[in-house]
């Protein structure tokens, strides 16, 4: 990773992290747009980052609440989708969290390249 991708992959994870507690499981996947987007990343640069950094604090909160599962929540949730096991469900998180940070790194590449090349139209016919 370069080190203009290294920077918008710890604010990725730091944005990802400090919302992950107070908001929807979505505001993550927007702050990745958003940082994608504003750090002007290429496509291939914005999907690795996003996809790492969701994961990467995914995996970090559901473990964290898996020792705080005094209730078993998650083995009950696993049982009801069919008998899957504490790790498999670690592993959907994980597929889950991939998907989304990919997507949502890619929509913030593209969305900024579009305003980059919105913006150099309008200066050169100007």
């Amino acid at each position: 990773m370069k080190g203009k991708t290294i920077i918008a992959f710890l604010i990725m994870v730091a944005g990802v992290l400090g919302l992950g507690f107070i908001v929807p499981w979505w505001a993550g996947a927007l702050w990745i747009v958003c940082v994608s987007a504003l750090t002007r990343l290429n496509e291939k640069q914005a999907t690795l980052a996003g996809g790492l950094a969701i994961m990467l604090v995914w995996v970090l909160m559901a473990r964290y609440e898996s020792l705080q599962d005094d209730a078993e929540i998650i083995s009950k949730t696993g049982t009801l989708l069919g008998g899957l096991s504490h790790q498999l469900m670690m592993v959907a998180t994980l597929v889950i969290a991939l998907i989304t940070g990919v997507l949502s790194g890619w929509l913030g590449s593209v969305l900024g390249q579009l305003f980059i090349s919105r913006n150099t139209k309008e200066a050169t016919t100007r």
